[in-house]
């Protein structure tokens, strides 16, 4: 029997899942990470090689029996790069057809078991995407903190820190905030915020983990905090409102998934972003995406192969606690 493959390949690691034609799951391995951007060309190939070779070890399977495998990959942002990873692929002989795309592609088929619908991604950063019934395609945001990442953590999290020095400044009064800063990165004063802003190991991470205290300053009365999470709501609802009108979805029902930590931030961001989405698209299902981005992969190979049944929805419905698992980075 033939097989199907999905990868999620992160900045700092790789899953991978292999799947029967009827949607059996057989074999899953992790791997380090696989965006060249992060560790070069050389590593990232050698990485989904690995994860490749793991995966059929793993399940007794030949390279030339496999149908489909689909690889999400972060950093994959235009067509060069789909065709230096479909180049990276090439050697190692897999079957069948492989598919190269970027990792929102697979979180939205996650989202929507490949149909019609849009999925919103904000973590550190933050994109959104869609596929209308004629099969086309749109993304906004994920330009990155320079250019566009509007509403991701890390936009809250720098907001957060700015908020921080005005009401140091005295340029705002009454806000939880500036001792939530110093708690978070246990300093003694703004001053030292100004030499660890500019030090080397703090970074978009170190500014998006502080999005967590905006949320607990919103959730505890904090006006300044909750008008925060408000722009970032409204800020996420534009982004995929963009996406769904450059569609035609208005007046379509379809899901709008949500992935990452930034919508854990609660009622003062999801509240502004529900709203935002609804007065556009009101027949929108806007939910919490239920599978990791890998079975994204996966469900995109059965959708292309013609075997994405409802008996393979089933199966991975039934392996819930073995999908949690299937996370990379």
């Amino acid at each position: 029997m033939g097989y199907m493959i999905g990868v999620d390949g992160g900045g700092t690691g790789t899953v991978g899942v292999l799947t029967e034609e009827d949607g059996t799951i057989i074999h899953s391995v992790t791997g380090p990470a696989s965006n060249y951007h992060a560790v070069g060309r050389d590593s990232a190939q050698a990485a989904l090689h690995q994860v490749v070779k793991d995966l059929l070890q793993g399940a007794g399977k030949s390279l030339s029996d496999c149908k489909v495998a689909v690889f999400g990959i972060a950093g994959l942002n235009n067509a060069d790069d789909t065709v230096m990873y479909q180049e990276m692929m090439r050697p190692l002989g897999l079957g069948g057809e492989v598919i190269m795309e970027n990792d929102i592609v697979i979180a939205w088929a996650a989202a929507t078991a490949c149909q019609p619908g849009a999925v919103v991604i904000a973590g550190t950063g933050a994109s959104a995407f869609g596929v209308n019934a004629k099969g086309e395609r749109h993304k906004t945001l994920g330009w990155d903190y320079i250019l566009a990442d509007q509403g991701s953590g890390y936009s809250i999290g720098l907001e957060g820190l700015k908020a921080a020095i005005k009401v140091w400044d005295g340029r705002i009064e009454n806000s939880l905030i500036l001792q939530a800063m110093l708690d978070h990165y246990q300093l003694k004063s703004a001053e030292e915020m100004l030499v660890l802003a500019y030090s080397p190991q703090f970074g978009k991470p170190e500014i998006a983990s502080f999005g967590r205290e905006i949320a607990a300053c919103a959730d505890a009365g904090d006006e300044v905090a909750q008008a925060i999470l408000r722009r970032a709501g409204e800020e996420l609802a534009q982004s995929v409102v963009a996406v769904i009108k450059r569609l035609a979805m208005q007046k379509e029902a379809f899901v709008c998934g949500l992935v990452g930590g930034t919508f854990r931030a609660g009622p003062h961001l999801l509240n502004p972003f529900t709203n935002g989405v609804h007065a556009v698209a009101p027949k929108a299902t806007i939910e919490p995406v239920r599978f990791p981005p890998v079975v994204g992969a996966i469900l995109m190979a059965h959708y292309t192969h013609g075997s994405l049944t409802p008996t393979v929805l089933e199966e991975l419905q039934r392996n819930d606690n073995q999908i949690a698992r299937w996370k990379s980075s």
